[in-house]
């Protein structure tokens, strides 16, 4: 059964530069898996395409305008 995960990518204390990474890293060993990406595209793109990340039916990203502090 697959299973889509949403993960709040602009949380945490570090942020995408720590989420980002470790879905990717999820993702390449759990095939049946896919995952969104929720948070500033304009933060969330230019890192995932700095780690190479190809955006398909697993792994999208959901803009979210606002982000709590």
């Amino acid at each position: 059964m697959a299973i889509t995960l949403a993960v709040d990518c602009m949380g945490g204390d570090h942020g995408p530069s720590v989420t980002l990474p470790a879905i990717v890293e999820f993702l390449r060993h759990d095939t049946d898996c896919a995952a969104i990406l929720v948070g500033r595209e304009e933060v969330l793109r230019p890192q995932a395409e700095a780690l190479k990340v190809e955006f398909g039916s697993r792994l999208l990203i959901r803009h979210a305008s606002e982000v709590v502090a």
